[in-house]
């Protein structure tokens, strides 16, 4: 008599393999958040540096980090915390801003990967635009 020794092997194969597969699913979450938040925070950087050289001199820090908060906001947000410095300076002669947007990423859902708060950091220098900023 053959008997089949491999009964239930499919069972034990599955039963080992899906931790595995749970934990490259949360990493391709995770990659996910990760480069959307950056792409988020870059973008936030951009829009505050270019709407604070667009005002006038005594509202382009407050407006700066207004628009900053405001783009991050703007559907779900990927940050559990959003930091916005708004700088005045000047490159030679030229007078410029520079917005730095600093997010620490969310980790709601990824309990399971236990990884350390990462944080995505965006900076961006426009010049003063005296023309609009009246």
């Amino acid at each position: 008599m053959n008997r089949n020794k491999s009964r239930g092997s499919l069972t034990i194969e599955a039963l080992l393999m899906s931790p595995v597969l749970v934990l490259i699913l949360l990493v391709i979450v995770f990659t996910g958040r990760f480069t959307d938040a950056a792409f988020r925070v870059g973008r936030a950087a951009d829009v505050s540096a270019r709407v604070a050289s667009q005002a006038n001199a005594s509202s382009m820090i407050s407006r700066g980090v207004v628009a900053a908060r405001a783009d991050l906001t703007n559907g779900h947000s990927p940050c559990a915390k959003v930091d916005v410095v708004v700088d005045r300076g000047q490159i030679g002669r030229i007078a410029t801003v520079t917005s730095t947007v600093t997010c620490t990423l969310n980790r709601s859902g990824l309990g399971m990967l236990t990884l350390h708060q990462r944080v995505i950091r965006a900076s961006s220098t426009e010049v003063i635009d005296y023309f609009s900023a009246r």
